[in-house]
């Protein structure tokens, strides 16, 4: 009863989140110089993002923080659970007249945010010609990678800025370099590539030919063995959210389609996607693809370490997941399959930074210059070393001497985090990242969509068919 009346809670204050349109903000915005921030005798902010290797590597850099501003306090608020409780508990903070002064969250969240008139104009800070406000040598627009910015214009009108991108990364593929250099097999680079490979390692498998790749424990299946069970399937895809997203926009289909912030449509009953769909059914079928859940995996990572698969798409911060223990076997982190040269499409993602309305315009300014600290430079490539995976925001912190090393010769614990940072930047010149644009609902279409698509590649659901009982999960308030 307990945890219904806490979910009733979380589902009303989302509705009262975003059907409210009244300023619960002070109306009169007013930018506070450094000179008169730093004369405050002492500012009390509030900071959440989620649990973990997040706001670990914050902590460090708020201890820094603090030397350049010794009177700004900030409160990490460190929630566990992720980003999703993350947002849930805003929510019900700021329904309550309690929001936290930031938080970091991804486009969706920030368009329930943007509904209920929480978030601030960060462009009022950009624009400002107030001396370490606005734009200057230390920070400029243009040197973080316009594909983040653009997530975070979510006005229907405009191109202001509502957050700044904070801790992003983006999906690699990880593949069992032991098994590949012991097997003689080259790195596809496209999906024809995969499927091509993917019968001859069944075939090689099935022949016994990996069962030497490496040391075997007592009790421990080897990968005829697994083929023999049903279990071995030569690539897996971790996100069946972002396997469909990405396989979309790599076949020339569409997904969703924003009206405006309030309003977005499901869209993806259409000839290219069904394309998609019945490309990667058709692998599904003869035991060349799968998702975690035909392991009985959560995670596809889990099935990887147990060489289930050989390889598996995820998320570049979550490459060290792929790590089996004792280090029984190398892994190598490689670009996504694309369809065509053509269609070299790779999701982006990650969480922004953004200013919450229940503060002072003081508290605002404190906040807005602990998001310059964190997003100079030199900061963005310190947080994403420290955590592993993410990437940097900013170009020029790619060139700095301690990015460059940790590409180039990095300490032994990070070397599979600095594959996944290679593959991130050889993505800039060679791939195109993409968005799709959020809206109030979006992330609703998002899980839908996976579900689907687990029941398309594990169930062998017909494509039709999945997608129209879909269509009707959602509603009329999809339908365009």
């Amino acid at each position: 009863m307990k945890k219904f009346l806490i979910l009733l809670i979380v589902l009303v204050g989302a509705i009262a989140l975003t059907g409210c349109k009244k300023n619960v903000f002070d109306a009169e915005f007013e930018i506070i110089s450094v000179a008169d921030l730093k004369a405050e005798q002492e500012i009390n902010i509030s900071f959440r993002v989620p649990s973990g290797i997040i706001s670990t590597a914050l902590t460090t850099l708020l201890e820094d923080f603090k030397i350049e501003w010794p009177n700004i306090n900030v409160e990490l608020i460190a929630e566990s659970g992720g980003y999703g409780d993350v947002r849930k508990l805003t929510i019900l903070d700021l329904n309550n007249g309690i929001g936290p002064t930031m938080v970091i969250g991804y486009p969706d969240h920030f368009a329930e945010y943007f509904s209920g008139n929480h978030l601030i104009n960060l462009q009022n800070f950009i624009e400002s010609d107030l001396e370490g406000v606005g734009e200057d040598d230390d920070f400029v627009l243009s040197d973080f990678l316009e594909s983040y910015l653009n997530e975070n214009r979510i006005a229907d009108e405009g191109d202001d800025l509502y957050g700044l991108p904070f801790n992003k990364s983006t999906e690699v593929m990880i593949y069992n370099k032991t098994f590949f250099e012991h097997m003689n097999y080259t790195v596809p680079t496209t999906w024809d590539e995969v499927k091509t490979l993917s019968k001859k390692i069944l075939v090689d498998v099935a022949a016994g030919k990996a069962d030497n790749v490496i040391v075997f424990g007592e009790g421990e299946k080897k990968p005829s063995q697994y083929l023999a069970d049903g279990m071995f399937v030569p690539i897996a895809y971790d996100s069946t959210s972002n396997a469909i997203i990405t396989a979309s926009r790599q076949w020339g289909g569409t997904y969703t389609e924003r009206e405006n912030i309030e309003k977005g449509y499901a869209v993806f009953n259409n000839d290219k996607v069904k394309e998609a769909l019945t490309f990667f059914q058709g692998m599904a079928n003869d035991g060349l693809f799968a998702v975690a859940e035909t392991f009985g995996e959560s995670y596809a990572s889990n099935a990887f370490k147990l060489i289930k698969c050989v390889m598996t798409i995820g998320s570049s911060a979550g490459v060290g997941y792929n790590v089996p223990e004792g280090n029984k076997f190398q892994i190598g982190v490689a670009p996504i399959p694309y369809r065509d040269a053509n269609a070299k499409y790779v999701i982006q993602q990650g969480t922004n930074i953004a200013i919450l309305g229940q503060s002072t315009n003081i508290q605002r300014s404190a906040a807005w210059q602990l998001i310059r600290f964190l997003l100079s430079s030199e900061n963005t490539a310190k947080f994403a070393m420290a955590t592993g995976g993410y990437l940097p925001v900013r170009k020029s912190s790619y060139e700095t001497a301690a990015y460059q090393d940790y590409l180039t010769n990095p300490p032994v614990d990070k070397i599979n985090h600095s594959m996944s940072a290679n593959v991130g930047l050889q993505y800039r010149n060679t791939y195109n990242f993409f968005v799709d644009v959020a809206f109030v609902g979006s992330s609703a279409i998002r899980d839908a969509v996976g579900s689907m698509f687990s029941a398309i590649i594990v169930n062998k659901k017909d494509i039709t068919k999945a997608i129209q009982d879909t269509l009707n999960e959602l509603g009329p308030k999809y339908q365009k």
